[in-house]
């Protein structure tokens, strides 16, 4: 039984573990420039943080699965945080804004292209709220016509109510 890599083993994962930091780094500016696509909003933002928090969980933990027997151990998660840290303020901002500015082209073009297709629906949404529309003004005159049926015949009816408190008592 030992409680300890060897120093050799433990300096070759620790690099791969910076490794894995690129890779990870990579797949923040791959997950937050895909996002990019469906705008700028903090939706948006959260919800690319949150699919790159899972993604992120999935690789670091099959790394420390499969390189380092299933052992958390700090100087992995130092390495990992090097690896992305370096690789982002070198070299990934820039591949970062890069791709973003691809996604916002290709957002726009897309928006472009569909511009026919969203008039049309944008007509047929508003012929459909008008057929709503009637519906409810319809809908909203029968409710009115059977209260005013249930008043009418509330008027013919003789014992209707009973009062039970007694006019003539001082309590």
């Amino acid at each position: 039984m030992s409680y300890s890599e060897p120093l050799s083993n433990q300096i070759r994962v620790f690099f791969l573990s910076i490794g894995v930091g690129v890779f990870i780094c990579l797949l923040y500016i791959a997950v937050q420039s895909l996002f990019a696509l469906f705008g700028k909003s903090n939706r948006v933002y959260y919800f690319a943080d949150g699919v790159f928090c899972v993604l992120f969980a999935f690789v670091s933990f099959f790394f420390m699965v499969l390189y380092n027997s299933g052992r958390v151990r700090l100087h992995l998660i130092l390495g990992e945080a090097l690896g992305f840290f370096v690789f982002y303020f070198s070299v990934g901002r820039y591949l970062h804004s890069a791709l973003e500015r691809l996604s916002e082209l290709i957002r726009k073009t897309v928006g472009i292209a569909l511009l026919p297709v969203r008039s049309v629906l944008r007509h047929f949404l508003v012929g459909m709220g008008e057929i709503r529309d009637r519906f409810v003004l319809l809908w909203h005159k029968k409710v009115e016509d059977s209260e005013g049926k249930e008043k009418k015949a509330k008027k013919f009816k003789f014992l209707g109510k009973i009062h039970l408190k007694n006019r003539n008592k001082s309590v």
